[in-house]
């Protein structure tokens, strides 16, 4: 069963995500779903998907910040 999620991100943000989606014309739902997938490996889109879907977490400024 599906859940929803609420995203906090600012105008130029959503727009801009927007516009990416309808390049590859998939929904926005669609690419974070993916995301989502890969980085907690739970019907993901490959191996190469979640390791790299990890080293990009790893990279950001939340998985040190908030590190317990």
């Amino acid at each position: 069963m599906a859940k929803r999620l609420t995203v906090e991100i600012n105008e130029e943000q959503y727009k801009a995500l927007q516009q990416f989606a309808g390049a590859y014309n998939i929904t926005i739902s669609q690419i974070l779903g993916s995301y989502v997938a890969d980085l907690v490996e739970i019907d993901s889109n490959g191996s190469d998907e979640r390791e790299f879907c990890k080293q990009y977490f790893d990279r950001t400024y939340l998985s040190w910040m908030y590190l317990k």
